[in-house]
């Protein structure tokens, strides 16, 4: 709500400032001016607007791929360290209790600690990545006396590389948003796309100052709707942390099966 609220905020001073500026153009430049300015740049008007257009759509399905993908890791990353804690069970009970304890320390700083962290300054825990570092050591103290116990210990590995490895990527992706050069390339063609309807207009002013509003007021909201988008953990759409919310949910149910 509050972000849908900040959008219309955004379109709105926008669609002020184009007003206001094609106002100011209505007084201070001369009809004749305008007229010329019209006729004479209306093939670069068009290019100009294309490549914001393409700009935009690109970058767009650009940074929804990127959520998506993000979406996938965060899943996989919860749902593998799932499968870890249920390996707990073929433990003995000083073992087992060691790796829930450490995975559910893992699971609850990547909700409260790490999530905030990542949407505000776009980087992880160092408490998160201690909990990592310690379920990876842990794995190096189990030596499996059958083959049985074997067979399920590589199987818990490859689990933990996989929640490893998909950390990895989260990192990553937190702190990957759409380059400055880019953000210039966007705020210029937008400004350029909106010169025409500011400076042009027509003898009408009221006609002219509401066209270059509108323009305006569309610029702003795209270009909003891109810094929206921009990093996957914040911003107007953002992934939350379901996934491990999810996983501590079976850890407990893993837990009661113990108990039962």
């Amino acid at each position: 709500m509050f972000i849908g609220i900040m959008g219309v905020v955004v379109a709105l001073v926008a669609a002020i400032v184009a007003g206001l500026a094609a106002h100011l153009a209505g007084r201070f430049i001369s009809p004749q001016v305008r007229q010329d300015f019209r006729e004479g740049s209306g093939l670069v008007n068009g290019i100009v607007g294309t490549l914001f257009a393409i700009s935009v759509g690109l970058v767009v399905v650009a940074a929804w791929n990127q959520v998506n993908s993000a979406t996938q890791t965060t899943s996989t990353e919860a749902s593998n360290l799932t499968d870890v804690y249920w390996y707990s069970r073929s433990l003995p009970e000083a073992q087992r209790e060691t790796l829930r304890r450490v995975a559910d320390e893992y699971a609850n700083t990547v909700i409260r600690q790490e999530w905030p962290l990542m949407a505000e300054q776009h980087t992880l825990s160092q408490a998160a990545w201690r909990s990592s570092e310690q379920l990876r050591a842990f794995f190096q103290t189990i030596e499996p006396a059958t083959s049985a116990a074997s067979t399920r210990y590589g199987q818990a590995m490859s689990r933990m590389q996989a929640v490893l490895d998909a950390r990895r990527a989260r990192a990553q992706m937190a702190d990957t948003g759409v380059p400055p050069l880019l953000w210039i390339a966007l705020a210029g063609c937008g400004l350029i796309a909106v010169l025409p309807a500011v400076v042009c207009g027509g003898p009408v002013r009221r006609a002219h100052i509401t066209m270059a509003a509108v323009v305006g007021g569309l610029v702003g909201m795209v270009l909003f709707l891109v810094y929206q988008l921009d990093f996957p953990f914040s911003g107007g759409v953002t992934i939350s942390p379901a996934a491990f919310e999810q996983a501590l949910e079976r850890f407990a149910s893993i837990r009661s099966m113990d108990a039962g």
